[in-house]
């Protein structure tokens, strides 16, 4: 290994140090030199992951890619998995290729702990099997959130016209009024000061009206 190579490859810890700040503890983020194979780590960040340090050799990916040679036309490898020999920890690993004057020199690798993202997937599949039974065995209570009277009113309105085929409460005939004011009632609509008088308002009927159906419908509840 020369002394220009070494220096050279050198001004890349700033990028692994940019790396390691970017992507967090849970990447460790190593420079190779690949003209030392023996020695290569010039630079490594959490390296926690797999305990190695600087000095220590190329790994058998690196010795690999150096045996086999690389396309001149590839920059770097993506997606590829990694095990550590310490803990048989899986790893997701990628490497961008540093050349100079065209001849491979060295990489920067960036190994990934997947452990932590396997932990929540499973979590949440457990959580969706729970949350699933639980909407299969119970019985689901639907709430709408409304502003005023006025729109709780409107709402049951509009729920009986699309039930109608779309048509609009000028065209309500006596039954759907009836029926509207019923669903209001079971809600608990007219518990709400003001509700009367508003109900008659959308539907185009008298309060004495609205007040002869709750009657009736008060009475078939008895």
């Amino acid at each position: 290994m020369s002394t220009s190579t070494t220096e050279y490859l050198k001004t890349f810890i700033p990028v692994v140090n940019f790396l390691s700040e970017i992507l967090g503890k849970n990447s460790e983020i190593v420079l190779h030199d690949l003209t030392n194979l023996d020695s290569s780590i010039l630079a490594i960040r959490n390296n926690y992951l797999t305990k190695r340090k600087v000095g220590d050799p190329a790994t058998d990916y690196v010795l690999r890619m150096v045996k086999e040679g690389i396309d001149d036309t590839s920059d770097y490898s993506i997606n590829y998995r990694g095990i550590s020999n310490r803990d048989n920890k899986k790893l997701k690993s990628a490497s961008l290729y540093i050349r100079k004057d065209k001849e491979l020199i060295g990489m920067i690798c960036v190994n990934t702990d997947e452990t932590i993202f396997d932990e929540l997937t499973q979590t949440f599949d457990r959580l969706l099997h729970s949350y699933k039974q639980n909407e299969e065995t119970s019985e689901l209570t639907q709430e709408t959130f409304s502003n005023s009277i006025e729109e709780m009113a409107e709402n049951a309105v509009m729920e009986m016209s699309i039930a109608k085929g779309g048509i609009s409460a000028n065209s309500f005939k006596q039954d759907d009024k009836y029926e509207v004011i019923k669903q209001l009632h079971d809600s608990g609509f007219f518990l709400l000061k003001g509700s009367v008088p508003e109900i008659a308002k959308i539907l185009h009927i008298s309060e004495p009206t609205v007040y002869r159906y709750l009657q009736n419908i008060k009475g078939k509840s008895i």
